[in-house]
């Protein structure tokens, strides 16, 4: 029984080099074996193409044909075509070069560490750009950096977004001698983007700024944590902690909340990148609060290396005094039971005496 051929395109990964661009016709299922292929540009015959003979698995064949074409006719989306004539059925396959979206990534962030005497260490994070060619580059003070110790790019990244859209996301980690982060030390990571229609850039720094606890704290960022009221814990099982945080200059990036392991907690963040007064709550259980457990308040910020963190825990101190508090009504109470007692007692025998008057005087 005679079989046609399913064709399916195949086109070259990636931008490739050169002047030429390698285009594949791969035809399957099909029996008998013999096929033949033709290739043609916008209509007109190529005739510079190669057939290869045809691969028999079990009772079909599956064969092949490939042909180059001019890169510059590909990038200028020219219309090729390869058709495939048997004696059961023809069919065909269509090329055209693939337009891709180009974007900058939607976050480029940089992030630095010195927790080494001897050496400083930065990280850059580009996440969801397109297409996958990029090319990152780290400045210092705007200019090249010739003394690095090491610097490494990680392995790409890929997803697909709801619209179906390749994004790529890629790392990049330098590290140099301590003596390159010195105060109002810039460094920065450049990404460049490499489209069809040329370059595009996106850049994100980091400052050294010299932190101590008494000086950043209290100039730029001051963080107030309160508690949830107790009315809420005991009636409603539960209640509500909120970080408040008060940005004096430039702007605060990010405030979320860290369980007592470190881990930043689902949900429980935002981004600001402004400067003004921000609060971010945090729903903790009757469960958690009566054990004591311990979240932090974390706040990213511009002048800051390491974010700021502001520890939450129940005050046992406070409970303590509540409870005094509490023996202390109740001892008030008791104390206000006792008076009323006496009073009716000493209201009863004045009653009694009276009567006992009473009846003695008639007799």
């Amino acid at each position: 029984t005679s079989t046609g051929p399913t064709v399916f395109p195949l086109m070259q990964c990636g931008s490739g080099t050169g002047d030429m661009v390698t285009l594949g016709c791969l035809a399957t299922g099909f029996t008998p074996s013999s096929l033949t292929y033709a290739w043609s540009k916008n209509g007109a015959a190529l005739t510079d193409s190669i057939q290869y003979p045809p691969v028999q698995k079990g009772n079909v064949y599956t064969g092949i044909s490939q042909i180059r074409v001019r890169r510059q006719d590909w990038d200028a989306r020219e219309s090729f075509q390869c058709a495939v004539t048997h004696p059961a059925g023809n069919g065909k396959a269509n090329f055209t070069k693939p337009k891709v979206i180009c974007g900058l990534p939607t976050e480029l962030k940089v992030l630095a560490s010195s927790g080494e005497e001897q050496e400083a260490s930065f990280s850059c994070f580009a996440r969801d750009f397109s297409p996958k060619d990029y090319e990152i580059k780290w400045l210092k003070n705007e200019a090249e950096i010739p003394n690095k110790i090491y610097e490494i790019k990680m392995p790409l990244e890929e997803r697909k977004d709801k619209n179906g859209t390749t994004l790529y996301s890629a790392a990049s980690f330098l590290t140099v001698p301590a003596s390159e982060w010195t105060l109002d030390t810039k460094f920065t990571c450049e990404f460049e983007g490499k489209c069809e229609n040329g370059a595009t850039f996106m850049n994100s720094s980091v400052t050294y700024k010299h932190t101590t606890p008494g000086n950043c704290d209290k100039e730029d960022v001051d963080i107030k944590i309160t508690g949830p009221t107790l009315a809420d814990m005991f009636l409603n099982r539960k209640g509500t902690i909120v970080c408040q945080v008060k940005v004096n200059q430039p702007y605060v990036g990010r405030i979320l909340w860290e369980d007592e392991k470190g881990n930043e907690m689902a949900g429980a963040s935002k981004t600001f990148n402004d400067k003004g007064t921000f609060s971010l709550p945090l729903e903790i259980t009757y469960d958690e609060w009566s054990k004591g457990i311990k979240r932090y308040c974390v706040v990213e910020h511009e002048n800051l290396i390491e974010p700021l963190k502001e520890l939450y825990e129940r005050s046992f101190e406070f409970l303590i005094e509540t409870n005094n508090q509490w023996n202390s009504a109740m001892e008030a109470e008791e104390d206000n039971m006792g008076k009323t007692a006496l009073t009716f007692i000493l209201l009863f025998l004045i009653t009694l005496l009276f009567t006992i008057g009473t009846t003695a005087f008639k007799v």
